[in-house]
């Protein structure tokens, strides 16, 4: 089967939903660079590439993205408030989560929304598998979602979205200005500081015209940003970490270079969102060590990044 073609426009309304301050830069870009769009057949595995000016993805891919934005809010649920006290008294400890009699439970109900979103990726097409009735389905709108934390996940998710198809579209102008980086892990890495300057760097242009908070917003995007990491790192399990290690970063370096990166206070919302990330993905992996002392969340985020 042919690939779908996507109405550029249709990508253009995302881009600029998620940073409505970079319209014109997003309408010169077009100009400059034409790129295309397009869903590849549903299939085993699971990407999102772009190939000179052709970005394309499977419908797997996103809909793998979704789940886990949705299962970011578990992990901040589990282990939020363990942070905040670690905050408090100046240290991350392991006991404080093995004490927690509930942690079990939701535990449980993250890695559910996890083992869900890794079978995504082995299955040929996504009917294939049951969905969970926990997560609406991808496509359903905004307007229809009840819960104020769907809507939440709704907009992250959108907001991750562009976020991975700014990285794609760093490597659509590489190829038409004909300069790629001879290292393809660098281009990798240029990617991903494009698509994070993308979303924060004029952050304040948009709240000087709208009104709205500028650390509020600029946070917003920070998380999103890191559910884009995070989903990275769902995504890649050890063995196609290894398999693309030649090719991508490790996923350390994408958290560092997608979020860790960007600029906030140091104990700003982000940071303890992204925080809760970073322990799921180490918990899971069972590399959390006994005590990590810490003086804020921006300093924990970069010690549990390099933990992974």
């Amino acid at each position: 089967m042919n690939n779908r073609v996507i109405d550029s426009e249709v990508i253009t309304e995302l881009l600029k939903a998620a940073c409505p301050e970079r319209a014109d830069d997003i309408d010169i870009y077009w100009t400059t660079f034409a790129p295309t769009f397009s869903v590849r057949q549903d299939d085993v595995g699971m990407a999102m590439s772009a190939r000179e000016d052709k970005v394309s993805w499977m419908h797997k891919t996103l809909a793998h993205d979704w789940v886990v934005t949705f299962a970011g809010i578990k992990a901040v649920a589990a282990y939020g408030p363990h942070i905040f006290v670690g905050r408090l008294v100046g240290s991350l400890v392991k006991e404080f989560f093995d004490q927690d009699e509930g942690m079990a439970e939701a535990e449980q109900e993250l890695d559910s929304l996890l083992y869900f979103a890794k079978e995504i990726a082995h299955v040929k097409l996504l009917d294939d598998l049951p969905w969970p009735d926990e997560v609406p389905q991808p496509g359903t709108s905004r307007d229809s979602l009840k819960k104020v934390e769907d809507k939440a996940c709704f907009d992250l998710a959108c907001m991750a979205a562009a976020a991975s198809f700014f990285h794609e579209l760093r490597h659509v102008q590489f190829f038409a200005q004909g300069d790629t980086p001879a290292d393809r892990l660098e281009e990798e890495r240029q990617c991903d500081d494009f698509s994070r300057e993308f979303l924060t760097a004029k952050v304040s242009e948009y709240c000087n015209s709208s009104g709205d908070d500028l650390l509020q917003t600029k946070s917003k995007r920070i998380i999103a940003l890191s559910c884009a990491a995070f989903s990275i790192g769902m995504a890649e399990s050890k063995g196609m970490a290894t398999a693309v290690a030649g090719t991508h970063p490790p996923i350390a370096e994408r958290f560092r270079h997608l979020v860790l990166k960007a600029h906030a206070p140091d104990d700003a919302t982000c940071w303890h969102y992204l925080a809760c990330l970073l322990v799921a993905i180490l918990r899971k992996e069972r590399k959390m060590p006994d005590t990590i002392p810490f003086d804020s969340s921006k300093s924990l985020c970069e010690q549990l990044v390099a933990l992974l």
